[in-house]
Order: C-alpha cells, then sequence, then structure tokens
C-alpha cells in the first residue's frame, strides 16, 4: 500500500511539474507580439529600389505591442519586429532613433558593414563607423537558411545607431514623449529569397552579465527577421 501510494505521489508530482512547465511556455508565449509584416514599399522614382521606415524607443510605450506598452511597457524596443522585402531588390532603410545608450561590449559593431558603399548616414551625414562609447542600437542583419529549401543569398548587414542626445523638445508617439529623433539611412541588397534575422547588439536589456536579458533576449523588442519574398 504505501508502495502504491509512493508512485501515485510521484505521477502527480510529473503531471504537476509538467502542467507548470506548460504553462510557463504558454505565458512567455503569449508575452511575445505578433506583429503584421512591415512590408517593404517600392519607391516609383528610383526602379529595384523599396523603403522600409523604422523607429527605435527606449520603452514600449509607442503602441507597437499594444495599449500602455503591452506586457513590459518598460522594454527597449525596435517599432517593427517582421520585416518583409522583396528579392533581387535595393532596400532603403530609414530608422528614427529615440534611444539614449552608451558603450557597445564589442567595438567590431561600431562599424558600419554590409551597406552600399559600407557607409550610412546619421542625421544627413554619411559615415563608415560611430563613436563606440556613443551607441543608442545596431541594427545587425544575418542571414540564416532559407525558407522552401533553399539557401537565399548570405547576408551579413551592421548599422550602429548613435545614441540620441535627447535635448530637444520632446514629441508625444502613443503613451510615451521622446526626444527629436536622430535619423540614420542606409541601403542593402537582397538576392533570392530566404529568410533572415536580425537582432541588436548594443547592451540594453539589463538583467544578465553584459546586459543581455530582458528586451535583447526577447522575440518582438529587440530581434525579428526579414523574409525576403
Amino acid at each position: 500500500m504505501n508502495r502504491t501510494k509512493a508512485i501515485g505521489i510521484a505521477l502527480a508530482s510529473v503531471l504537476l511539474g509538467g502542467g507548470a512547465l506548460a504553462l510557463a511556455g504558454y505565458s512567455l508565449a503569449s508575452a511575445t507580439p505578433h506583429q503584421s509584416a512591415l512590408n517593404c514599399v517600392p519607391n516609383p522614382s528610383q526602379a529595384g529600389h523599396c523603403t522600409l521606415t523604422m523607429s527605435t524607443y527606449p520603452d514600449s510605450l509607442a503602441g507597437q505591442h499594444g495599449k500602455d506598452g503591452g506586457t513590459h511597457p518598460d522594454w527597449v524596443s525596435y517599432s517593427n519586429q517582421n520585416l518583409s522585402v522583396p528579392a533581387n531588390t535595393t532596400v532603403d532603410v530609414v530608422i528614427n532613433q529615440y534611444d539614449g545608450g552608451g558603450s557597445l561590449n564589442n567595438t567590431f559593431f561600431d562599424q558600419v558593414m554590409g551597406t552600399v558603399g559600407n557607409t550610412a548616414s546619421f542625421d544627413g551625414v554619411a559615415k563608415t563607423h560611430v563613436d563606440p562609447t556613443n551607441v543608442g542600437h545596431t541594427f545587425t542583419l544575418r542571414g540564416y537558411p532559407g525558407i522552401d529549401g533553399q539557401s537565399g543569398k548570405r547576408i551579413f548587414v551592421n548599422v550602429p545607431l548613435p545614441a540620441n542626445p535627447g535635448t530637444d523638445t520632446p514629441v508625444t508617439i502613443g503613451a510615451g514623449q521622446y526626444p527629436k529623433p536622430l535619423v540614420v539611412t542606409f541601403s542593402f541588397k537582397t538576392g533570392s529569397k530566404g529568410e533572415y534575422e536580425w537582432n541588436c547588439e548594443y547592451p540594453c536589456g539589463s538583467s544578465r552579465e553584459g546586459q543581455f536579458g530582458y528586451a535583447m533576449s526577447s522575440f518582438g523588442y529587440m530581434s525579428g527577421t526579414l523574409t525576403v519574398q
């Protein structure tokens, strides 16, 4: 009888533990934002070009994660996680940078790489790199195995986004107030269809050694995908 009871208790513990893990997994999945794709807009005046316009914020109050910032209103965030661009196209990217910053953990990421001409424009000034002690975020795009069994084009793009000094009159976006954005523009070329990942390499997530926890390790805040169709 004691043995039967012990087995019953052990089974119950396993089932309860499995249920707790399932519930935790569901909670994490539910906390992940699922945005519609941000499509690259064709440029009617420049054949073979399209434009993606995004923003980076010091929090999630601009509305991209739901009313009043969603589950994590204080988490730093890109405005879009899910990017979609055409194959064999020059993608012109505009990023409005509203966030402050500091020093990179790895100065490799202060270089502009993989863009047309290996340059980017920062408030109209073209540069090949920025001050590694004054970075807000990076847009770092990497290739990984393509969709539909195709490998697509191997892509690596890195653009550092300088810290916004925050000295201008605040603008209101959603429930948040931010300084006038620092505007970063650059272009890169796509090849055949495939799916790629992008993320930020500036340590802005806190909670773990190196500041790469929380928003940094959660899809939809400081990371996402780019699909070439």
